[in-house]
């Protein structure tokens, strides 16, 4: 019950840095997108699923207060390992490039999963940085690099 309503502030945190940012730069049309429109319709989706949250939570308070429940401990290894693996890709997508920064955020973000299946990671990331890097590069021409420069 506590967990819905922390979880449903923090996703109205979030809406609300988006739909800040996102005030300062041109709308555009739903044609003709401008690049502020990503930021305020991801913000509005945002703060209406922080409502549906934070009213499950208040509608469950209600069902729990006469039943005396332990609620289980937050993971928190699962959420630091996915906000570490984003982070990191943020980090290095420039100074080393899609394909090696793409292995490095699954493989941090798999860390969430217990176990040691090292085989099923290197797979894993090995598979989604060649198939980012065919959709970034080859299907949609951005510009990004692929490769450390250094190589």
């Amino acid at each position: 019950m506590v967990r819905d309503f922390f979880v449903a502030a923090l996703a109205a945190a979030f809406a609300l840095i988006l739909l800040t940012f996102g005030s300062h730069l041109p709308m555009g049309t739903a044609l003709r997108m401008g690049p502020g429109f990503v930021p305020r319709a991801v913000g509005i989706g945002l703060l209406v699923v922080a409502a549906a949250i934070a009213l499950r939570g208040f509608l469950g308070l209600r069902r729990r207060r006469a039943v005396a429940s332990g609620e289980p401990p937050i993971q928190w290894r699962g959420a630091a390992s996915i906000g570490l693996g984003v982070l990191a890709f943020a980090v290095l997508i420039q100074p080393i490039g899609l394909i090696a920064s793409a292995i490095v955020t699954v493989f941090v973000s798999s860390l969430a999963q217990d176990g040691d299946r090292i085989g099923e990671r290197a797979l894993l990331a090995g598979g989604l940085s060649a198939v980012a890097g065919a959709i970034f590069s080859l299907g949609l021409g951005l510009p990004l690099p692929m490769l450390p420069a250094f190589l």
